[in-house]
């Protein structure tokens, strides 16, 4: 699988609270089960919570169509921004 960062940008402020409210009652090991196949993986998320209107990503996928797919319904609440990311500089020790 190749890794990619996504830009999830809220396509309205309705859709931005919709979408609070419904993961409002999601546990972590709810949402790590939807948002997991044999074809795309959700690592890690970072937000401003109910903020912002972009959410930012990482994923380990095959294909950008995969992270699209392992989104459903949910996905088409936003504007999808997805960049392949395959150079790593790793700067721990």
């Amino acid at each position: 699988m190749k890794d990619y960062m996504v830009i999830h940008t809220f396509k309205s402020e309705e859709i931005r609270q919709q979408y609070f409210a419904m993961s409002q009652d999601m546990t972590l090991d709810d949402i790590r089960a939807q948002m997991k196949n044999d074809n795309a993986s959700f690592q890690m998320n970072w937000n401003a919570g109910e903020d912002d209107m972009a959410m930012y990503c990482w994923w380990k996928a095959d294909s950008p169509e995969a992270i699209i797919e392992t989104l459903g319904e949910m996905g088409e609440m936003f504007h999808n921004d997805v960049k392949e990311m395959p150079n790593l500089i790793d700067v721990t020790d």
